[in-house]
């Protein structure tokens, strides 16, 4: 079936939360989904903790101690349901974990999952825009980092098929729990995807703001699909005269593929890519890896 996700933006000094199925990691994390409307608007109106919250998280307690992160596993897992169908539970090493998560499970004052879309929808005014507003900067108070918000979309815009404009959300690769992001780039990536940044803010306190504080690092953030984003530049900035695509600085657009677990493989090199017009439609080429649009 594979692993399901849940969206979670939490609040450790007053315990209110907002927890939302978002189904599959590649299903829910785009910029025009109601899930990443929420969490935008969530944190352009305070601080969160924000976790995208795997449902593989209980075979690897022993690795994680920090409060935040189990916190934030209170605010979705059923630890009942762990207790009553895995009988050897209470001599696993992570037991006192599970008895901490099960117990701030029930303190949380859960926001209204209708409340917070409409009002979120209604904020980015969803029935006029496409997406939602990346301006600003993407802060993490926990580790006094930030993210240009405008930078992100130029680096990682795409394009459906159906020509519809869009980026896959940054909060969702940001906050994942694990295995999130190599689902969304088995094909490969753009060589400018940071795909190191995965889950590295997992359950940090974020906030999107007009300003970012002088005391806070900003850093570079891209994370893209290899075949969407040839295709947006393609349309956008077209080919240079050996045909191969363009970037938005002008420069041929590189690609790389990613190994099983979304690592790169230092040996081997990023690739451009070719067009090349056939009966079949438009072909992207670059080395081995290959598409007909």
């Amino acid at each position: 079936m594979g692993q399901l996700f849940h969206a979670c933006a939490f609040d450790m000094s007053d315990k209110t939360c907002f927890v939302i199925d978002a189904d599959k990691f590649h299903a829910n994390h785009c910029s025009f989904n109601c899930i990443t409307v929420c969490m935008h608007y969530l944190l352009r109106q305070k601080p969160y903790n924000v976790m995208w919250g795997g449902s593989y998280v209980i075979g690897d307690l022993d690795k994680h101690s920090r409060a935040e992160y189990l916190l934030g596993l209170s605010t979705y897992v059923d630890c009942a349901f762990v207790f009553e169908h895995y009988e050897d539970v209470k001599i696993k090493p992570y037991y006192d974990k599970l008895e901490f998560i099960h117990h701030n499970s029930k303190l949380w004052k859960m926001l209204n999952i209708e409340d917070v879309v409409a009002e979120g929808k209604k904020y980015f005014n969803c029935q006029k825009y496409y997406c939602v507003n990346y301006s600003g900067y993407l802060l993490n108070h926990t580790k006094k980092m930030a993210i240009n918000l405008a930078d992100y979309y130029l680096q990682s815009k795409s394009l459906t098929r159906d020509n519809h404009e869009f980026v896959v959300d940054l909060i969702p690769y940001l906050t994942e729990t694990g295995d999130g992001a190599p689902m969304s780039f088995y094909d490969g990536v753009s060589n400018d995807t940071t795909e190191g940044l995965a889950g590295k803010w997992c359950a940090d306190l974020l906030q999107i703001v007009d300003e970012m504080p002088e005391d806070y690092t900003l850093i570079n953030c891209c994370f893209t699909e290899i075949w969407y984003r040839v295709r947006y530049c393609y349309r956008t900035f077209g080919v240079n005269a050996d045909n191969l695509v363009l970037n938005y600085n002008g420069n041929p657009l590189k690609v790389i593929k990613l190994s099983l677990f979304g690592h790169r493989n230092p040996s081997v090199s990023p690739e451009y890519v070719k067009v090349e017009r056939t009966d079949e439609g438009i072909k992207y080429v670059a080395g081995e890896m290959m598409r007909i649009d």
